[in-house]
């Protein structure tokens, strides 16, 4: 009697090896961070520069030597109380070239004049300045030298919070509008900001029109701040991930104990 040889069975395929499920979502998680904080990077480049305001024009809004946060302009209106950057050298009479920071306190149509009752006047109308230097220079005869100067469309006219030692459209006169190239939003930097809070003296005046208030800022420091706190976590928990997986790869090559 004969038996029946059966040629033996070909070998059992390979496991696929899958892609751990945790691996993903871990690398989804560091390059969201990572999409988080090249955004607030982009935007920081694209629409914030960062201005060393060298004299005392603006003390004690913005103190000499400090690094003033500026958004750049794109074609958004100018209006009474905002802080600007500007060309110096664009000034009607100019005296020097170079950036400057400045407060406007009139734009086109205004009527702006020194002083009523020792207060600035803007149409008419009396302007509370709770923002102006009370130091020594405050009482200089220079900071209540009087003038009177009409607007035209087109222009601003820009003064420092020291009057007594500011060089502004007083003496070199009004400004073009096209000059002025980004609104002071705060000293210090992206990350260590401290807010510059618009003023309300001619809204409270029955002026229209109010500052720029910025509001990019305080957002792009948490998008920034939190993407960086998702790379950190995403990379951690790649590499736990990864430590893992050999392990098990170490151990399923090892084969079954005693064998």
């Amino acid at each position: 009697m004969y038996e029946l040889a059966f040629p033996p069975a070909p070998p059992a395929p390979p496991k696929r090896r899958r892609i751990s499920p945790v691996f993903v979502a871990w690398l989804v998680v560091t390059l969201t961070g990572l999409g988080a904080v090249a955004s607030s990077l982009g935007t920081a480049a694209h629409d914030y520069r960062s201005y060393r305001v060298p004299g005392a024009a603006m003390n004690p809004t913005i103190r000499p030597g400090e690094s003033a946060l500026v958004w750049v302009r794109h074609g958004e209106a100018v209006d009474r109380g905002d802080l600007v950057v500007f060309d110096r050298g664009a000034f009607a009479h100019p005296d020097s070239a170079g950036l400057a920071a400045l407060r406007v306190v009139a734009v086109g149509g205004d009527v702006v004049a020194c002083c009523t009752g020792g207060q600035l006047s803007v149409d008419g109308k009396a302007i509370s300045e709770t923002y102006l230097s009370q130091d020594a220079y405050a009482h200089d005869p220079e900071a209540t030298t009087p003038y009177l100067t009409r607007v035209h469309e087109g222009q601003v006219f820009v003064l420092g919070d020291e009057r007594g030692r500011a060089r502004d459209s007083r003496f070199l006169g009004v400004l073009p509008l096209s000059a002025v190239t980004g609104f002071v939003v705060g000293t210090g930097s992206v990350l260590h900001l401290t807010p510059l809070a618009p003023t309300t003296a001619f809204t409270d005046a029955g002026l229209p029109g109010a500052p720029y208030a910025d509001g990019t800022v305080a957002g792009m420091r948490w998008w920034f701040l939190g993407g960086a706190a998702l790379v950190a976590a995403g990379l951690i928990g790649l590499v736990v991930t990864l430590v893992r997986i050999a392990g098990r790869r170490r151990r399923a090559a090892a084969g079954p104990p005693g064998r």
